[in-house]
């Protein structure tokens, strides 16, 4: 078994982080959720020994996700079981530690799981953590903690970018660079991962200052210079939001389908 810790730092309070964990208008929206599922169904039983049930139903197929509560201490700690009986018959023990701040809250889930699991897991609940805190604004609004809201969308891109890297690095390995094609591919997959990996390193940097502007204090603003110009441009924006969304939703059905005729095993 492996230790594995993942850490968050929130805008909202720490009352407010904890409650979403056992309310299930909001545990639907970010816990076990995938890009290409809908949760369908979400049952929270919030006291030690209760149940909680999520079934998030991918191509078709639900897979269910259950444990059991073992420590509710509002808001500082929630302990619990999970089992995902698609994947494993095991049952991981889920520790969640929320620590307030003069603004907003540090969460740290520490879990135990399997050796061959733990990289998995330890993404799965970085994305999780993420999911989470698009959920939640701040308690107040500032520019700051919009600024740090809006932080885990260029840290996903940044962790897609240099997975994509790390494909076309992998990819290179089986080229025969004996053959002309293959040699000019191996350039471009070159040229493109390195591009892909600078631009990631670049994306997490950006992400992580944006992620620590929480208590960045409230500037004097001028609302009479807010304009049509201010309006349209905010439109675009949350339209290229969508738009990033519906493409990277498209694309991840595509290829988990790929992924999934891949791990089929033969005959």
């Amino acid at each position: 078994m492996t230790s594995v810790t993942v850490t968050h730092r929130f805008a909202a309070s720490a009352e407010r982080v904890y409650d979403a964990w056992l309310d299930p208008s909001i545990a639907r929206k970010f816990l076990y959720t995938t890009v290409t599922g809908e949760i369908v169904r979400c049952e929270i039983d919030a006291r030690v020994g209760g149940r909680y049930v999520i079934v998030d139903r991918r191509n078709g197929e639900d897979v269910l996700h259950e444990g059991t509560y073992l420590e509710l201490e509002r808001p500082h700690r929630i302990v619990f079981t999970l089992r995902v009986p698609k994947y494993s018959p095991d049952e991981d023990r889920v520790a969640i530690d929320i620590r307030p701040l003069a603004s907003g809250c540090e969460l740290t889930l520490t879990t135990q799981t399997a050796d061959e699991w733990a990289e998995d897991t330890r993404r799965g609940w970085a994305m999780i953590l993420d999911v989470l805190d698009e959920s939640l604004p701040g308690d107040v609004a500032t520019c700051g903690a919009g600024l740090a809201q809006h932080a885990p969308v260029p840290r996903r891109m940044a962790v897609y970018l240099a997975e994509l890297a790390e494909t076309l690095e992998l990819h290179r390995e089986m080229l025969v660079l004996e053959d002309a094609n293959a040699k000019l591919e191996d350039d471009v997959y070159r040229d493109l991962s390195a591009s892909f990996r600078t631009i990631a390193t670049q994306l997490k940097e950006t992400a992580d200052r944006m992620a620590a502007q929480n208590a960045l204090p409230m500037g004097a603003h001028d609302e009479t210079r807010w304009t049509d110009k201010h309006m349209k441009a905010f439109a675009r924006f949350v339209h290229e939001q969508g738009a990033l969304a519906s493409v990277l939703r498209v694309a991840a059905t595509r290829d988990e389908q790929m992924l999934a005729s891949m791990q089929k095993k033969p005959e």
